[in-house]
């Protein structure tokens, strides 16, 4: 039996076995209920209020996020108190509490649960405003309102540079488990590694995670897609959905894109739909190899040293270009205006494809 002692209302009415157990409960079922209730005293009364809950609104739980779904309850309750006022001389009874409870949260859940399934998509993401009210711990907010990037220091020891206008919500400490973040605007982030603490950041409907890392995440409002980009390492990047999904169903090898150094990966917040590309400037993420000057050197020979050297995947006809010799300067030259040189010396193209570089044309042949 999974651990309930930290369980509010809402989470006791939107959890699976706990409703099973109030409205189809086996007999092991309610022996094992009975004898959590005894050994948890404290949670008598949450526990009777959720069980009025659940009798009161059969239907199974809607899928709805864990901002919503505390959005409903809190209206639910609402509802509950306005129609429950009581003069103090009398007390309430079993059937009046349950005819009152059932029509507040009638009509309020079934109202959101409406609204869930006719809106589109885009209505159903969440904003960094809602994800910080539906913060199980308490955060603190720090919004960059300078014109340089404000540098954070976070309680593991990883920082954030924070862009001028955006915001970050963060726990003072970390709790065991895993660390979490949210942002608006964008950032970059160098983070400590640590296997046994994965680090979350949250922006709108875009999840990243990463066990150690230079990331940086832009999720700005009013902006139709969100980025992340790797500088050193690998992250994976998610549809908040996704990933609560995943984590709710205790999977641990979870489905994002994963992206390393030079890759980026854009989401359309209105579609969820992600793109991996590379980044517009590519670096070298190999320090100990930095191509500078060739001297008749084979053209597939340059092509391998430039894959090597930025870590971005270079697809060729290696037949064809191994005889074909190139002298040439590539220092202080930027990735693609190195590629473009080098392209040019033996009439060849090259193409952008994704997350890898594909070269057409062009070579020398067999001499």
């Amino acid at each position: 039996m999974k651990s309930y002692q930290d369980f509010f209302l809402e989470e006791f009415y939107f959890d699976e076995a706990f409703r099973k157990w109030v409205l189809k409960p086996e007999p092991e079922d309610h022996a094992r209920w009975e004898q959590w209730l005894s050994e948890h005293t404290e949670k008598e009364t949450v526990v009777a209020q959720a069980r009025e809950l659940v009798h009161a609104l059969q239907p199974a739980a809607q899928p709805l996020s864990a901002f919503e779904k505390k959005e409903a309850m809190d209206a639910i309750m609402r509802r509950f108190d306005e129609h429950t006022v009581v003069p103090l001389h009398q007390k309430p009874t079993f059937l009046m509490s349950r005819l009152r409870l059932a029509a507040a949260a009638s009509v309020v859940f079934v109202a959101l649960a409406c609204l869930w399934f006719f809106r589109n998509p885009a209505e159903r993401s969440l904003s960094y405003t809602q994800l910080v009210s539906a913060s199980a711990v308490a955060l603190r907010e720090v919004q960059n309102t300078g014109t340089t990037a404000m540098l954070i220091s976070l309680s593991d020891q990883s920082t954030v540079s924070l862009d001028p206008g955006s915001k970050l919500s963060y726990p003072d400490h970390f709790e065991d488990g895993s660390r979490t973040v949210y942002l608006s605007g964008s950032a970059f982030f160098q983070v400590n590694g640590n296997p046994l603490q994965p680090f979350y950041v949250y922006a709108d409907d875009v999840v990243t995670k990463v066990l150690g890392t230079g990331f940086r995440v832009r999720s700005v409002q009013g902006e139709r897609s969100a980025l992340v980009s790797v500088k050193t390492g690998r992250v994976a990047v998610f549809t908040r959905e996704t990933i609560e999904d995943d984590r709710k169903s205790g999977n641990a090898d979870l489905a994002g894109v994963l992206i390393e150094p030079n890759q980026q990966v854009s989401v359309d917040k209105e579609s969820a739909v992600t793109t991996k590309t590379l980044v517009e400037e590519p670096y070298p993420t190999d320090p100990g190899i930095i191509p500078t000057d060739f001297e008749d050197s084979p053209v597939s020979v340059i092509f391998k040293t430039l894959q090597k050297a930025y870590g971005i995947e270079i697809t060729f006809d290696e037949e064809l270009m191994k005889n074909c010799p190139v002298t040439a300067s590539l220092a202080g030259l930027t990735f693609y205006e190195q590629l473009e040189l080098v392209c040019d010396a033996v009439g060849a193209e090259y193409k952008v494809t994704g997350d890898h570089i594909t070269i057409t044309g062009g070579g020398c042949g067999t001499p």
